[in-house]
């Protein structure tokens, strides 16, 4: 009978040794999460009377205008009349502008501000390990002296279940 017992737990052992050899190994896992959140502002700035930077005369243009507040078929006179390009430039805008006196009252300028959030986590779960090595304190049956006896010894146990 001992012999049969003895061999049974050898058995046993070989089992869980190769159990545990064919079993997945838990490697590192690292899960990555990110959020991205956008936010766009619009902003308004309103710039009364800009300053001129660059005035350029492009040409001269005749035209017939009335010789005196009463219109009379006939009664024009010949106005040489200079059309120029106007530019105003700043940081925020730039225009041109091309006429007889051209004058600009105001501008406004919706320049776009994108603010771009980023949250990043990493989690890093360290590898379970299945075998273990210990010391060990506890009660169980002695097969030599058949019957329940305390004990203190060394411990090699596998972990089926790990949470």
């Amino acid at each position: 009978m001992k012999t049969a017992s003895r061999i049974l737990w050898t058995g046993i052992l070989i089992a869980i040794f190769f159990l545990g050899r064919c079993s997945k190994k838990c490697e590192r896992v690292e899960t990555v999460t990110v959020e991205t959140a956008t936010e766009t502002r619009v902003d308004t700035v309103t710039i009364v009377e800009p300053v001129e930077t660059i005035r350029t005369e492009i040409r001269r243009e005749t035209i017939a205008a009335p010789a005196d507040t009463v219109y009379l078929p006939g009664d024009t006179v010949r106005i040489e009349v200079p059309i120029e390009t106007k530019e105003y430039r700043d940081t925020l805008y730039a225009l041109q502008i091309e006429g007889y006196r051209p004058r600009l009252n105001w501008v406004e300028v919706y320049p776009r501000t994108e603010y771009v959030y980023r949250t990043e986590t990493r989690t890093v779960n360290a590898p379970s390990r299945r075998w273990s090595l210990g010391p060990a304190l506890g009660y169980g049956y002695d097969i030599q002296n058949n019957h329940w006896a305390p004990f203190v010894g060394v411990s090699l146990t596998y972990s089926l279940l790990s949470w």
